[in-house]
């Protein structure tokens, strides 16, 4: 038992660190996930197979997301050894879901091979959804996201989207030790007919290879078609990155310093659309000098340009954290919609409050926008603005489709430092570019600002933790991929019915017992 827990972390800890950004190895995956299929498949009891999948979940996430707590210790104030004890909670919460995965598909564990692999795969799938979307969700690592650098997985992504490319590589990885185990069958035997008879009298051993052939083939296919046109002219765009340090941005004797820095930036931007990063302007607008805000407008206006400024408003009490729009065209705002807990607002406050007692967070307690809101219109184009990290979350992008003609993420990821963070959420960024077939304009203010293009391939970056300006020409698109007219109901459906077979499988193996 021992030695099966030490292979599932051990698998689960490596497929999170290799397989998404910076290392981006999007094989690992399905050599991890053909580990732990293997060895829930072997698993005695329903209990051991719920500790197999919390012990992988635990050591995935550990070694994917644990950078949480430098937000925490670093510009949060907690003490170290509590903020590590913090990330580690969170990663173990996260966990309960593989945890429900391993322990339902050990509960079915369906005789018939490729129902197996069918149930393994729609357990985790349906898992991950859960976890993008209760409790506000957490969408990071998704399976499906490593996989924005191979071309295989982007058919499927924008038919299903990012939660139908997980189902993908878990459903090649659960059939990849069976067709191992047949072409390694045919190969020690020396039966070289063997392989020749799969292709006239295939059998039930052989579903395995035979589905992995049909998965890349047909995906192969699906990754040339193009599901959105060029709209309108093409417009030039300059993002912003002003590399302002975390721990300096709001002390008020660096404010002043900001407020230069961008005006700075922005008068030297040779775009007509100029977008900065979120928070640019690290306090509510009323509080900014009036004569401020008019220089800029004025130097937009002599660009003839319009400016993306992210900055807090304040309505009555309730601050929000927004992206403003300034220059030749009317003012026009957007509020984000999905805070994020304990850095933006604070939930459970007397069930957490020792947590909350360590923490000190400035900006913490933003108001949500409302859940429709227009599209920010300027530049002859409809922009799909994110805030922060709602572009990790498919149905926050979509609500501005199919109207947005380019999809636009302003973003602070210096609150996790030098971490795999920033490059972890410029993934997700491809990953929702796939999906709708619309470039993706990301401007964060120490990196990583990209232009992404509507395929998911970054064609300009920006060094992190540099100050700069991207100068880019991008044209709007419009047409809509599967995936932005039906969402998630289709993969959400297949795994339904991949569950209802596993159940079916068990109560049938019940009865006959």
């Amino acid at each position: 038992m021992m030695i099966s827990l030490l292979i599932a972390a051990l698998a689960g800890s490596l497929t999170a660190y290799l397989s998404f950004a910076p290392i981006g190895w999007w094989w690992v995956p399905y050599l991890g996930f053909a580990v732990l299929a293997a060895l829930v498949t072997r698993a005695p009891t329903v209990k051991r197979g719920a500790l197999t999948g919390f012990i992988f979940g635990l050591a995935y996430f550990l070694a994917g997301v644990a950078w949480v707590r430098v937000s925490m210790n670093e510009f949060g104030g907690m003490p170290l050894p509590l903020a590590w004890f913090s990330a580690f909670l969170f990663c173990a919460f996260l966990a309960l879901y593989p945890m429900l995965a391993g322990a339902f598909t050990a509960w079915a564990k369906p005789k018939n091979p490729w129902f197996f692999a069918f149930v393994f795969t729609s357990a985790w799938t349906f898992a991950e959804y859960l976890r993008a979307h209760l409790f506000t969700g957490f969408e990071w690592l998704s399976v499906g996201a490593s996989q924005t650098h191979i071309v295989s997985a982007k058919g499927i992504a924008s038919i299903f989207g990012v939660f139908g490319a997980t189902f993908y590589v878990l459903l090649v990885a659960a059939l990849l030790p069976q067709a191992v185990s047949f072409l390694w069958s045919a190969r020690t035997s020396g039966n070289g007919s063997k392989l020749g008879r799969m292709f006239v009298l295939p059998d039930r051993k052989q579903f395995g290879l035979w589905g992995l052939l049909l998965l890349v083939i047909g995906n192969a296919f699906l990754s040339d078609v193009g599901y959105s046109q060029g709209t309108g002219r093409e417009v030039r765009v300059s993002l912003l990155q002003g590399n302002v340090a975390q721990s300096m941005k709001w002390e008020p004797e660096v404010f002043v310093k900001t407020l230069q820095l961008y005006e700075k930036l922005v008068t030297q931007a040779k775009g007509e659309l100029i977008i900065l990063p979120e928070t640019a302007l690290p306090t509510p607008l009323s509080r900014i000098p009036p004569e401020y805000i008019e220089r800029l407008r004025g130097i937009a206006n002599s660009k003839n340009a319009n400016l993306i400024i992210g900055v807090p408003v304040q309505e009555n009490a309730k601050f929000y954290n927004a992206a403003i729009s300034l220059g030749v065209e009317d003012s026009q705002q957007y509020r984000k919609v999905h805070l994020v807990p304990f850095g933006e607002y604070m939930p459970l406050r007397g069930l957490l409050a020792w947590f909350y007692a360590n923490l000190t967070i400035p900006m913490s307690d933003f108001s949500s926008g409302d859940a429709l809101q227009p599209n920010i219109k300027v530049n002859g184009q409809s922009l799909g603005l994110s805030i922060c990290y709602e572009d990790a979350f498919a149905r926050d992008v979509h609500r501005t489709l199919p109207d947005a003609t380019l999809l636009v993420n302003i973003s602070n990821d210096a609150w996790f430092g030098q971490s795999a963070a920033a490059e972890q959420h410029l993934q997700l960024s491809q990953m929702r570019a796939i999906e709708f077939a619309r470039p993706m304009l990301r401007a964060n203010n120490t990196g990583i600002t990209a232009v992404i293009d509507e395929k998911g391939r970054v064609t300009q970056r920006l060094a992190p933790f540099t100050e700069g300006i991207l100068e880019t020409t991008i044209q709007g698109r419009k047409g809509s991929t599967p995936y932005s007219a039906w969402g998630d109901l289709p993969i959400l459906l297949i795994c339904l019915a991949g569950l209802g077979i596993g159940a079916a499988q068990r109560l049938r193996r019940g009865r006959a017992e």
